[in-house]
């Protein structure tokens, strides 16, 4: 028998904050970038009946010894239910053996990491001294994206843009509470101009904002869209931006914010000056003058689920008189 560490929403938030997530993607997107792991372009199967699809992501971190899987379930229809947009588990196992190790809650895990990826990126690429947050979106994801933004740069306005107006000021209030901040609803797209740094976090398949609107010097990072029929950012600002990605491999793969620009013969795959990890491994170069607008495009990669996940297992042991989680025998 095994006994394997099951860890809740709950477990998690006790485990791991925010900026310790970042400096796990830092070291992540670096293994990434060096080729020390080995990850496939994740499955993507669809539930047409039940408008829904499955994820499936896998990866082999040699350098931990550890097999992650993350699998997902995104139901967009279960909004308009009052029920998640997605379901997750992340299961973890010992590459030695094959022994499963852990079983956490994939949807914390998603915001989390996916969160700090946005963080690193703004860390890597924004403006010291950018003080202006837009952010498309009210969710879960939405809420990790300001919070990571708030570990690397002073902001002290934020820009909601929703489509709903009473979600928009809720997260508008709620982000004004937490972090002391001049939080607004934003009521008409030439607001954006203000922005330092936007992030979007919709399932749009669609741009969210005119072009005409993001400023010399702004930095994006577009973290909503993961099929090739979706688009946040429009075309015309990908053409405009130093772009970055998670993958290359990934992102061209799945990333309709390049892909259509791509398709269209706006750009080739080479519009890609860098990695995250490349960056972070200083290999290559991120913002070349005051004036650039960057973009991260991430599409999400499995060794951010592994980087997590590994923390916390090693975590929930040296916590373990303090009965966070529970195991069970497999």
């Amino acid at each position: 028998m095994q006994t394997i560490n099951v860890l809740s929403r709950h477990d998690i938030e006790q485990l791991v904050d925010m900026k310790e997530a970042i400096a796990l993607m830092r070291s992540a997107f670096a293994e990434l970038s060096r080729g020390n792991v080995t990850v496939p372009v994740r499955m993507n199967l669809g539930i047409p009946e039940h408008g829904g699809r499955a994820l499936f992501m896998p990866v082999y971190s040699p350098l931990a010894q550890q097999v992650a899987q993350k699998i997902v379930m995104v139901y967009p229809n279960n909004v308009q239910a009052g029920l998640p947009f997605i379901h997750a588990l992340v299961l973890l196992f010992d590459a030695t053996r094959g022994a499963p190790l852990a079983l956490m809650d994939g949807e914390s895990i998603t915001a989390l990491r996916t969160g700090a990826a946005s963080g690193l990126a703004t860390d890597l690429l924004a403006h010291r001294d950018a003080s202006t947050l837009a952010v498309f979106g009210t969710g879960v994801q939405a809420r990790t994206q300001l919070s990571a933004i708030m570990e690397v740069r002073t902001i002290v306005k934020l820009l909601v843009f929703g489509r709903s107006q009473d979600k928009a000021a809720a997260f508008a209030l709620e982000s004004a509470e937490a972090f002391g901040i001049d939080a607004i609803v934003a009521t008409h797209p030439s607001q954006l101009a203000e922005a330092d740094v936007i992030c979007t976090a919709t399932t749009s398949l669609t741009p969210v904002f005119d072009p005409h609107c993001v400023k010399p010097g702004c930095h994006i990072n577009g973290v909503g869209s993961f099929r090739p029929d979706m688009t946040e950012i429009p075309s015309e600002t990908v053409c405009r931006a130093a772009v970055f990605v998670d993958q290359r491999v990934a992102a061209l793969e799945e990333a309709g914010d390049l892909i259509v620009p791509i398709s269209k013969g706006l750009i080739g795959a080479d519009h890609i000056r860098a990695e995250l990890g490349e960056i972070v491994l200083g290999t290559a170069e991120g913002r070349s003058s005051p004036e650039e607008v960057t973009f991260f495009k991430s599409v999400g990669n499995a060794i951010q689920d592994l980087a997590v996940a590994s923390y916390l297992e090693k975590e929930a042991k040296s916590r373990a008189d303090r009965a966070i989680g529970n195991t069970v025998q497999v």
